[in-house]
């Protein structure tokens, strides 16, 4: 985790609003039972500022969405903007995605999110990089089997990396075809991070898997 400067107004609202939009381990186990309404659950995994997680929760009502974010400043954005909104299909966590997944009952999970995660590009901290073989073994079982995972770096040695696991892995398909990279879907919303990418000129390279059935 990155250290990060946090403001009074977020500092209350990880004081005041996690106990209302927030979740714990513990209740990952009954997940269903966090949301008002019943409906598809989908996880966004390091969701930074939270600005594709808050667009995709108030495009689609119906929906019910997770996200973790370790990071403090923008974990007290995520519930701040909750609160303003009144989104009741939103529950955010600073926990780490690892024991998230493995807390989470078996196929709870419609889809999960992983956008412009860092992406350690010096060699001796590639093993920081969220995403690797073993990572996938734990998203699998999470996932339902017509499930899907979506992943998007500027950074094209890491994007290789995760396109590779998934082409030789037998758990996985490669929903655009073997080796290919996916379009860009169309309700991501443009965050800071992709900006950020267009300005300095960075293709950016979209995964979508889904598991094998």
């Amino acid at each position: 985790m990155r250290a990060g400067r946090t403001t009074a107004a977020q500092l209350k609202a990880l004081g005041e609003f996690q106990s209302l939009y927030g979740f714990n381990l513990e209740e990952i186990e009954t997940v269903n039972d966090l949301f008002a309404l019943a409906g598809s659950l989908h996880l966004e995994i390091g969701f930074g500022n939270s600005e594709n997680i808050i667009h995709m929760a108030r495009c689609h009502p119906n929906n019910n969405y997770l996200g973790c974010e370790v990071h403090p400043p923008g974990l007290a954005r995520a519930l701040l903007a909750i609160d303003k909104l009144s989104l009741p299909n939103v529950r955010v966590a600073g926990v780490d995605a690892i024991d998230l997944l493995t807390s989470i009952a078996p196929e709870a999970l419609d889809s999960v999110y992983i956008y412009f995660p860092d992406p350690w590009p010096k060699k001796r901290h590639n093993k920081r990089r969220l995403v690797n073989e073993n990572f996938l073994s734990l998203l699998y079982p999470a996932l339902k089997k017509s499930g899907i995972f979506r992943f998007a770096s500027d950074d094209a040695v890491y994007a290789e990396m995760v396109k590779d696991l998934i082409s030789n892995s037998t758990d996985w398909t490669n929903l655009a075809g073997e080796r290919k990279w996916s379009p860009r879907p169309n309700d991501r919303v443009l965050t800071r991070f992709e900006k950020r990418a267009g300005i300095l000129k960075n293709k950016i390279f979209e995964i979508t898997a889904s598991p094998c059935l």
